[in-house]
């Protein structure tokens, strides 16, 4: 698989808020699924599927059966 990542500054700030909230369910241990999202983030689900249409496409994360996780990263959480 490859591991490079897309410029996270190239991403909107709505991208960047659901890859946040992504960030902090996978701190914690818990993959993201959309229901999850849904309720932590107010806005049609239209949107955060776009988002996490384009969060993996740039290998920002990654889709498991549970959920959304982080992709490769070079810092500590």
């Amino acid at each position: 698989m490859d591991d490079k990542r897309a410029d996270v500054q190239a991403l909107s700030p709505f991208q960047l808020l659901v890859y946040e909230t992504v960030a902090e369910l996978d701190k914690s241990g818990t993959a993201a699924d959309i229901a999850t999202l849904q309720d932590l983030i107010d806005s049609p689900e239209e949107d955060l599927w776009a988002a996490l249409s384009t969060l993996v496409s740039a290998n920002h994360l990654h889709s498991t059966p549970q959920g959304y996780v982080l992709g490769p990263h070079d810092w500590s959480a």
